[in-house]
C-alpha cells in the first residue's frame, strides 16, 4: 500500500513481517539497529518488501522508557505482561485488541529507488500515506463482519473516519515510537482516526534514510468498534462527547 503503484507493474511483490518490540536491544535507540529496520530488495524481477511490526496495548513516554534503553519499562509494552498485571479486563467495558500496530515501513522513495523507477522524487511519500493504509484496515474489518453486525453498525453505529496524518516534534524516532495512534472521539459524527508518522528521504543520514513509518489501525480494534462500542455510544455520548447519558 505504501509503494503502489510502482513505475513497473511487472513486477511481483512479496512481503514479509517481523512482531517485536520496536525497541529491542541495548546501546542505541531504536532507529539505529540494522537488525529493527524495514527493507526492500528486488531480485529475478521480484520485490520483497519487509516490515517490522509491534502491537501496542499500553501507553508509555519517551522519559519512562528513557528513550528506548529502560529494559524494564520497555518489557511493559508486551501483552504478556499486561494480561499478567490485570492492565486489561476482558469484561466487555473496555477494548481488548491493540492501540495501534505500530509499523516500520520502507519509503515509497526507496521503493521507486529499488526498483529502477527513471525517477524517485521525495515527493512520492507526500500525503496521507498512513491514513490510507488506515482506511484500507477499516475497509477489511467492514467486510469480515457478519452480514448481520455490518448491516446493524451501518444503520446504528458510528463510523470511523481517517484524518491527515501527523509528525511528531521533534520528528526524531522515539517520539514516533512513543506517540500513539490518535482516536478523537466526535460524538454522533463518529471517531477520527489519526496516526503518527516519520518520513527520511534517501538524503537523511544513513541510520534513517528511506524509512517511512506509521501508526496503524488494528483491524481487530475496528471489529470492536464495529460490533459493540461504535453502537454502544451512539447513544451514550452526550452533547459534550464527556458526558456519559443515562
Amino acid at each position: 500500500k505504501m509503494c503502489e503503484p510502482l513505475s513497473d507493474t511487472k513486477l511481483q511483490w512479496e512481503t514479509s513481517n517481523r512482531f517485536c518490540l520496536l525497541a529491542d536491544g541495548g546501546g542505541m535507540p531504536p532507529y539505529y539497529r540494522p537488525d529493527n529496520r524495514a527493507n526492500v530488495t528486488v531480485q529475478d524481477a521480484k520485490v520483497a518488501g519487509a516490515t517490522i511490526a509491534q502491537l501496542r496495548y499500553t501507553t508509555l513516554t519517551v522519559a519512562q522508557v528513557a528513550a528506548g534503553e529502560n529494559g524494564y519499562e520497555l518489557i511493559k509494552e508486551e501483552k504478556a505482561g499486561i494480561l499478567g498485571t490485570n492492565a486489561i479486563t476482558d469484561d466487555g467495558s473496555d477494548y481488548v485488541s491493540a492501540i495501534e500496530i505500530a509499523t516500520k515501513l520502507s519509503s515509497r522513495q526507496l521503493c521507486y529507488n529499488r526498483t529502477n523507477a527513471p525517477e524517485d522524487p521525495e515527493s512520492l511519500d507526500d500525503g496521507d500515506h498512513c491514513a490510507a493504509i488506515n482506511q484500507a484496515a477499516y475497509d477489511m474489518a467492514m467486510s469480515t463482519a457478519s452480514s448481520a453486525a455490518r448491516a446493524r453498525f451501518q444503520k446504528s453505529g458510528r463510523p470511523m473516519k481517517m484524518v491527515s496524518d501527523r509528525k511528531p516534534t521533534p520528528p526524531a524516532g522515539p517520539w514516533w515510537v512513543w506517540n500513539y495512534l490518535q482516536y478523537n472521539d466526535k460524538g454522533t459524527d463518529g471517531m477520527e482516526i489519526s496516526s503518527w508518522y516519520a518520513f527520511y528521504s534517501l538524503t537523511a543520514p544513513s541510520f534513517a534514510a528511506g524509512n517511512h513509518y506509521c501508526k496503524l489501525l488494528s483491524p481487530a480494534r475496528a471489529l470492536e468498534w464495529i460490533y459493540t462500542d461504535g453502537l454502544r455510544a451512539a447513544s451514550l455520548v452526550g452533547p459534550n462527547v464527556d458526558d456519559i447519558v443515562v
